[in-house]
């Protein structure tokens, strides 16, 4: 061996190692790194199918929650009609009638329940759909049964299946129904779960990563960092805060004490169904990302805004900015492509606000705040609703009331009161009102009780008519008995006016039961028409063509009552009960009042009956200005249909 050999390490006939370890390095880096980059790009794809996955899991899971809404809602009406059929067994066309609808919406369930079925497969709740699909169809099976013996004239079988196995079957339908959605819910709880997990176990090997490929691994991990940070801390539309993310940092805020001096705000669109339903639904996610762009300018580096689902947002502010916020809220302006062109929408929010308290927790602050907004969501209540304890109490009696209402419908508790209207130069009965009462057991519901929460639940409109077609079968009722009947005013709901078939509905239950059209008044409040004039006065204008009487009740506490007399052809104005109440008691103002809002009625050639008439002074101050026509507690409270008959034998006071 050469001394120069021996001194650079090589042997004879072997090449040197240094010479070629730069070369497997190279090699080896080259292989780490592509081994790294395909690790990297599989780990991004396979966050891109996680979040599409569990995207597509709980879009299924509302979707299916809609169904089982649907299937709910429609069975209810099913049910519903059921019970109509069985107490309809004297009157063939309306029993026929029923049974018609019965059937469509029997189709309709079936649609749907195919719908569910086809979209439930695969789930971790499909063996409880099939629950409620064997429920179904046992229960239709009970209907067809009684319908069928119904209609054999075998009455007491047809009770027998009502009262035995239909009862059953409705019962085990809402157990399963009650379940199946629970399950819904824990099923895309446990998918949000399940993907915090998998992100978590893919976040540790983004660090191997890292190790291993260092500087050349470092684009793709802050690739995935960003993804796995949004995934889990960001709502995937808006890219503003998930709730997760904002009950962690709530959760942060409370440890530190730095809760003390905000206030939440829980927010909810309207109208976006109607967006979604005219424009569609990838135009209604537009206008929520860009509502989203919007309102976020307005959120200052210590506050937060986070989505919570739907048309839902939350904001945590300082409480000193409540008021700012309310009025940038109040009016959102949202400018979208929609394909023809740029349609600006104007976006109005109902508001539930909850001032935080220190220690209170997340779950307490979200759960206030939208409790609030979900009142504020209630037709006849403000926009904007400040949380207080009262809420609960409020909502635990609104669904305790809620829940019997169904039942007292099917049993047939709701009954009309008759109150007598007097014409006082005659003392005799002239007309009356139907009034609602509901009767539970031995006792009476206030009214107050459950009228203005129907209303707000909109299932005001199906006991008005309920009522309305028991009016109408007593007066049928009288005149069949011999009595002379009076003119009955029904009471109806500002709500019918946004259903275009008002009218027909209420002229088709009159010829239904052959009660002569100039014994039935409608009788809508003053309210009615400051929401939609057009359709009051359409409605007004049919009934008028049809020789049946339209009054205006609670005259005078509203904002327009000249403009109604003056455009609406009206046949009756009901004077207010709190312009009667302080007659007699030395107010001169409200009597010079009273007074001349009478003989306006009465130049204008309108019917005018005071409501509120309790005492002699006041009887005796509405006769001294012509006005004969009174209703109120000085000649008679509201009487059960037995009493009020025997008022009909005997009309004189």
């Amino acid at each position: 061996m050469k001394p120069e050999e021996k001194r650079n390490g090589r042997k004879p006939g072997k090449k040197n190692i240094k010479s070629i370890l730069p070369i497997r390095v190279i090699m080896l880096s080259a292989g780490i790194t592509l081994v790294g980059l395909i690790g990297l790009f599989v780990l991004s794809f396979k966050l891109d199918v996680i979040k599409r996955n569990y995207n597509q899991g709980v879009k299924k899971d509302f979707v299916n929650l809609e169904y089982v809404n649907q299937i709910s809602n429609a069975f209810y009406k099913h049910q519903t009609l059921t019970y109509k059929y069985m107490t309809s067994m004297e009157d063939s066309e309306k029993s026929s009638e029923i049974e018609k609808a019965a059937q469509l919406l029997q189709e309709e369930i079936g649609r749907i329940d195919k719908l569910f079925g086809e979209n439930v497969i695969g789930t971790s709740y499909e063996s409880e759909y099939h629950s409620i699909h064997s429920g179904i169809n046992g229960y239709f099976n009970s209907v067809s049964y009684i319908f069928e013996f119904h209609s054999d004239g075998d009455l007491e079988t047809a009770e027998y299946y009502m009262d035995s196995k239909l009862s059953k079957d409705i019962d085990e339908i809402v157990t399963s129904v009650d379940r199946l959605e629970a399950l819904i819910n824990l099923d895309a709880e446990e998918s949000q779960e399940e993907l915090s997990a998998r992100l978590d176990r893919y976040k540790k090997a983004e660090w191997i990563f890292i190790v291993v490929l260092a500087i050349i691994a470092l684009f793709g991990y802050a690739r995935c960092v960003r993804i796995t940070y949004d995934i889990i801390n960001k709502d995937a539309l808006t890219k503003v805060f998930n709730t997760g993310r904002l009950g962690r940092e709530m959760s942060r805020w409370q440890r530190k004490g730095r809760l003390q001096g905000y206030a939440c705000i829980c927010s909810n669109i309207k109208g976006l169904s109607l967006i979604n339903r005219r424009y569609g639904t990838h135009i209604g996610d537009m206008v929520l990302t860009k509502f989203a762009a919007v309102i976020g300018q307005t959120i200052g580096k210590d506050e937060r805004m986070a989505r919570i689902g739907g048309d839902n947002f939350m904001f945590i502010i300082h409480s000193d900015r409540i008021d700012e916020m309310l009025t940038a809220l109040g009016r959102v302006t949202v400018p979208v492509d929609v394909g023809d062109g740029v349609v600006v929408f104007n976006l109005e929010n109902r508001c539930g606000i909850y001032m935080i308290e220190q220690g209170d927790a997340f779950g307490t602050i979200l759960d206030a705040a939208y409790l609030a907004v979900h009142q504020a969501k209630q037709p006849s209540l403000p926009d904007n609703i400040w949380f207080d304890q009262s809420l609960l109490a409020r909502t635990f009696e609104r669904k305790n009331i809620l829940a019997q209402y169904k039942k007292g419908i099917a049993n047939r508790e709701f009954v009309a009161y008759y109150q007598p209207k007097v014409d006082m130069t005659q003392d005799s009965l002239c007309g009356c009102e139907a009034l609602v009462r509901w009767r539970q057991g031995d006792s009476l519901v206030p009214p107050f009780k459950f009228i203005p929460l129907l209303e707000d639940e909109g299932s005001i409109t199906d006991l008005d008519f309920y009522i309305f077609e028991n009016v109408c079968q007593d007066i049928k009722g009288w005149l069949d008995e011999g009595y002379t009947p009076v003119r009955v005013s029904s009471n109806f709901s500002k709500l019918h006016l946004q259903n275009s078939d008002f009218a027909e509905h209420v002229l088709s239950i009159v010829n239904k039961y052959q009660v002569p059209h100039e014994l039935i008044e409608v009788e809508l409040t003053e309210s009615s028409g400051y929401e939609n004039f057009k359709a009051l006065t359409d409605f007004v204008s049919i009934m008028n063509e049809n020789d049946i009487c339209v009054s205006i009740d609670d005259f005078g506490t509203g904002y327009s009552s000249l403009s109604l007399l003056k455009d609406l052809n009206v046949d009756v104005i009901k004077l207010d009960k709190s312009f009667i109440d302080a007659i007699g008691n030395g107010d001169n103002v409200n009597e010079k009042l009273v007074k001349n809002v009478i003989h306006m009625i009465k130049d204008l050639n309108r019917d005018i009956i005071c409501e509120g008439v309790e005492t002699k002074e006041q009887a005796k101050f509405l006769m001294e200005q012509n006005c004969y026509k009174v209703q109120g507690y000085l000649y008679d409270k509201p009487l059960p249909r037995e009493e009020f008959e025997k008022r009909l034998k005997m009309p004189k006071y």
